[in-house]
């Protein structure tokens, strides 16, 4: 007959409860792992669930009646043009973000998801109405800088050599400067459609304007992210201003449209729209530490005879 005491010897032993030294008060309630070394994951009042099962479809766009309108002047053409191609960058600006430690942000990645589909239609739909206003842009637009031509290369070739680069200097605070990045360049692209829209008439003002609206997400959450991140840290406010300091949100997927100068000066005849545009970067750069962090794009000569 085995005793009760051999029995015992020979059960396995009880692993220790980990959650036992879980601290039960504080931020890091509950939490093994969580300490003050890991940064705690970002919430904003921005709903992403809600924004992601929403959807996204086609711009309608009726081609018959813009053509029935007449065709579009020639800088009227140049801006839209110039606009469609930025609406049509996020395919670049979403490599450069998730390539890098941004791209573990489960908040963002879910965004640019849905993100990224809205502002294919939306280049789209503007895509159409140039087509229907009387095609392409002039012609007689300055053909690309030697400057401009190294930059696609970088962009192409080396930038992404340089991504484990920035992800040991920055790590988790290279999101603040995206963040703030797309928040400007959202915001811009936004009141560069309304003073575009002012140029037109009819239908093509009515998808301009439909464009404009569906752009209100993504200003909101880019703008709330980046106000967040900036205002959490100086390491994400100097990161921020870093990123800023590289290249002109303005310059889609970090390349230089060589019409964008010009699609400048036509949408910047009004003063309002000019600070506007200024207003949407500053609601930004205000908050970076430094002196003031201008954008030399915005320099905006206004063009007379649009």
């Amino acid at each position: 007959m085995v005793s009760v005491e051999l029995v015992r010897r020979a059960a396995p032993a009880v692993a220790p409860d980990p959650h036992a030294s879980a601290p039960t008060t504080g931020p890091y309630a509950g939490h093994v792992h969580f300490d003050e070394t890991i940064t705690p994951v970002l919430i904003t009042d921005f709903d992403v669930d809600a924004y992601t099962r929403r959807g996204t479809d086609r711009l309608e766009v009726d081609m018959a009646a813009i053509e029935a309108d007449g065709p579009l002047g020639s800088q009227v053409r140049l801006a839209l043009g110039v606009l469609q191609r930025l609406e049509g960058t996020a395919l670049a600006e979403s490599r450069a973000m998730l390539a890098t430690t941004t791209g573990n942000e489960a908040r963002i990645t879910a965004f640019l998801a849905t993100w990224h589909v809205d502002r294919f239609w939306q280049s789209r739909a503007l895509r159409d109405v140039l087509e229907a206003g009387g095609g392409p842009e002039p012609a007689d637009l300055p053909p690309p800088t030697p400057i401009q031509a190294l930059r696609r290369l970088h962009v192409d070739q080396v930038q992404p050599l340089l991504t484990p680069l920035w992800n040991v200097l920055a790590g988790e605070s290279l999101a603040a400067g995206h963040m703030a990045r797309m928040a400007i360049q959202e915001a811009s692209l936004q009141e560069l459609l309304r003073a575009l829209a002012e140029l037109l008439d009819g239908e093509a003002r009515r998808v301009v304007e439909t464009v404009i609206d569906r752009h209100d997400a993504a200003v909101e959450f880019f703008t709330a992210e980046a106000r967040a991140r900036i205002t959490r840290s100086r390491a994400e406010a100097v990161t921020a201003r870093a990123v800023l300091s590289l290249l002109s949100p303005l310059a889609g997927g970090y390349l230089m449209d060589p019409a964008l100068r010009p699609a400048l000066a036509v949408l910047g005849t009004e003063a309002p729209h000019r600070a506007a545009v200024r207003r949407a970067r500053f609601e930004i750069t205000r908050l970076l530490p430094g002196p003031d962090l201008p954008d030399p794009l915005l320099a905006i000569r206004p063009r007379p005879g649009v």
